[in-house]
């Protein structure tokens, strides 16, 4: 017969077990639900022109890069054009079909911006795909966005002009206020040599005068 010491060793043994056992098989579902293959779509959406202008066509650039570890499929892009802005070439809506791991697909298009001196912000574009294999729930991601100015003509011409005037004055003259302060000094500097030539010319006169009414005396009395 098994002793009471010896019984009371197994129920211990049985109770130490145990724990261990669930532990493992936790251990497994959590690792096996790490490992689900699942596509992750990185969109970035921007202007390719660093200067945008009302009138001029500025063209916007969208970057879809999948990050995860299964190919996304039935990857549909959509856009919405931002305020004051007319699509001149592209299209708003792609299907790009599907997207393996760690490779980008690219779109473009082009508009034209109606109003100048406005700030505008390019609005976030949205980009559906089916995560994982076999699934038919559509995962949705938005891009990026980016805060514009867009510029008058004249303001362009203005910024041309400020960025040669900075070549020209060797980076002390930047801003119309850098220009005024410049103007002042140059006008102060003016006026004072304007004046110094006056006062050389004034006495190189006298001079020329005292001069002549001296050959005047001289020659009196012969």
């Amino acid at each position: 017969m098994i002793s009471r010491f010896g019984l009371a060793l197994l129920l211990a043994s049985a109770l130490l077990i145990n724990p261990i056992v669930r532990a493992d098989d936790d251990g497994v579902e959590d690792d096996e639900y790490a490992d689900t293959a699942r596509a992750m779509l990185i969109v970035r959406k921007f202007t390719k022109e660093d200067i945008v202008v009302q009138g001029k066509n500025v063209t916007v650039e969208v970057d879809i890069f999948n990050s995860g570890i299964s190919t996304a499929s039935s990857v549909k892009y959509t856009d919405v054009l931002p305020e004051n802005a007319t699509l001149v070439e592209g299209s708003l809506e792609v299907d790009f079909g599907k997207v393996t791991v760690g490779s980008h697909v690219k779109h473009s298009y082009v508009v034209i911006f109606t109003a100048g001196n406005v700030q505008v912000q390019l609005p976030p574009a949205l980009v559906s795909y089916l995560a994982e294999p076999d699934s038919t729930e559509s995962t949705v991601g938005a891009s990026s966005s980016q805060v514009l100015y867009v510029l008058t003509p004249v303001q362009q011409l203005q910024r041309y002009a400020l960025q040669a005037g900075a070549y020209a004055s060797l980076g002390f003259a930047r801003t119309p206020t850098d220009w005024r302060n410049l103007a002042i000094v140059i006008g102060t500097i003016g006026t004072a040599l304007g004046a110094n030539w006056m006062v050389k010319k004034v006495k190189a006169s006298n001079k020329d005068r005292q001069r002549e009414r001296a050959y005047k005396e001289l020659t009196k009395d012969d």
